[in-house]
């Protein structure tokens, strides 16, 4: 016969456990990326409307902090909410001051 090497179940427990926490400690002490550290948690404002070309309504969301704004409408065939429009606000205003 041949000479297996048994792992008792505690050992494996422990294997597992140190792979883990290097695996932990890779991950944690690793290069951040760049997304987390520029946007900053934003303050919303949310305001009604109509859409002249299909009548139907609109949600205008403005984010005051990372100045965005976008336009949802809700969508009946597919029962979600869809997105049609996006503008960022400080580089329109960014774009109209060199204009001057």
């Amino acid at each position: 016969m041949k000479n297996k090497k048994i792992i008792k179940p505690k050992q494996a427990l422990i294997i597992l456990n140190a792979v883990l926490i290097l695996i932990l400690g890779l991950v944690t002490l690793g290069p951040s990326a760049k997304g987390q550290t520029a946007r900053s948690r934003g303050q919303y404002l949310m305001v009604g409307g109509k859409y002249v070309l299909n009548q139907a309504g609109v949600a205008y969301i403005l984010d005051q902090s990372n100045q965005e704004l976008i336009s949802l409408s809700w969508n009946d065939g597919s029962r979600n909410l869809s997105g049609f429009g996006y503008r960022n606000i400080a580089k329109e205003i960014e774009q109209v001051q060199k204009s001057r």
